[in-house]
């Protein structure tokens, strides 16, 4: 369906403009003002009205477009899209209603078409949108047309086509893509469960078994005769060497254990991170989270998902970039927790960071906790990690 080039979109769009004999005056049926039949309407030279009348055994919804004159007809008595006969209307409002009807967002499918045709890159289209009838209802069109006539410049004189409500194929398709996307949630709350479950559990076995280990190790040096200085200063670095051991396991069991947030505040886990990856590379990390208060209200997942993600984008930053600064930004309001996590690695390339397993991780985590997370390069400078989790 074609719209004209002129600032008001008129005439193309038109609501069953039918062209009509002078002679056949509009009647009226059942409160309604109906037009003359499609026999009845004036014929056009050139055998347009013979294509009229093949058109309009095709459906109540076939129509054509003259680009000389500007006007659309229609094979039907009453539009089922838009709801109105152009007789009940003014002519200021016939030539809009089309175009007025369509959705907003949609408008552009119209004009962007209308032009193609008439820089003649396009003989034939086929689109979809939206359109809402007289009583506010909403539409899904399949409008197709093709051009049957061109002047002796190529350029299209005549375009038929027809609309079929495709609303009820619509709907079916929306309820589909729902169910699917409720499932693929549910794999990822599967995943996101099992993972949780396997870190616990290798916590458990860290903490249990060797540190227990070490803790035993250590108390037996304690107990260790000092034969001379020498082997008393040797067993005093071993001693210490285990003490720090036994730290780091520990350290490590809170960074993998999800029952960690149950007896550790949020940014105690991430200050502690911080600090650990600050003295083993080469790269400084700063955390800011004065803006960040934990609700009383606390959601052990979404506290936990904020501190994966956390966790990933650290990791990313420390293994797979040459960043030297990093900066961590968490605050948080009445509905969502906010993160920010900066890195001056210029060279950092989105694309693949958004095929990073460990990214899509976090993407789909913090989508399935009602939430979000994407990546922005920020221009010479460097590249953002983004998240909102609800509170």
């Amino acid at each position: 369906m074609q719209i004209s080039s002129n600032v008001t979109l008129k005439s193309s769009y038109i609501a069953r403009a039918t062209i009509m004999s002078s002679k056949t005056p509009p009647t009226q049926s059942k409160g309604k003002t109906t037009l003359p039949s499609v026999n009845e309407a004036q014929l056009l030279p050139d055998g347009y009205g013979r294509v009229r009348e093949i058109m309009s055994n095709l459906g109540d919804s076939a129509w054509s477009h003259d680009f000389r004159t500007g006007t659309t007809w229609y094979s039907s008595q009453y539009n089922p899209f838009v709801g109105f006969l152009p007789a009940d209307l003014k002519a200021t409002q016939a030539e809009n209603i089309w175009w007025e009807s369509t959705h907003p967002d949609d408008r552009h499918l119209l004009k962007e078409s209308d032009l193609a045709y008439k820089n003649m890159k396009q003989e034939r289209h086929a689109m979809e949108y939206r359109i809402f009838d007289d009583k506010g209802k909403m539409h899904w069109v399949l409008d197709r047309g093709v051009v049957v006539e061109k002047d002796t410049d190529g350029k299209p004189v005549l375009l038929v086509g027809t609309h079929v409500d495709i609303t009820t194929t619509k709907e079916l398709q929306e309820k589909i893509a729902s169910l699917q996307e409720q499932q693929n949630k549910e794999i990822v709350r599967a995943v996101i469960e099992r993972t949780e479950l396997d870190r616990k559990e290798i916590a458990n076995i860290l903490h249990e078994n060797v540190n227990q280990i070490l803790t035993a190790g250590r108390m037996m040096l304690e107990f260790l005769p000092v034969m001379d200085k020498a082997i008393g200063e040797f067993t005093e670095k071993v001693k210490q060497i285990m003490y720090s051991a036994v730290d780091e396991v520990n350290k490590i069991c809170n960074d993998i254990n999800p029952d960690s947030l149950t007896h550790i505040p949020l940014t105690d886990l991430v200050t502690d991170l911080v600090n650990r990856l600050n003295k083993g590379k080469s790269i400084s990390i700063t955390f800011d989270h004065s803006g960040f208060s934990p609700s009383k209200k606390k959601n052990k997942d979404h506290e936990l998902t904020i501190l994966r993600a956390i966790q990933e984008c650290l990791q990313t930053i420390v293994h797979e970039s040459a960043a030297q600064m990093a900066t961590i930004h968490l605050e948080s309001n009445n509905d969502f927790m906010l993160l920010e996590v900066f890195c001056d690695d210029k060279k950092l390339n989105i694309n693949q960071l958004s095929a990073n397993l460990r990214i899509k991780n976090i993407v789909n985590r913090c989508d399935l906790y009602g939430g979000s997370f994407h990546l922005e390069k920020k221009k010479n400078e460097g590249v953002l990690f983004k998240a909102s989790i609800p509170v």
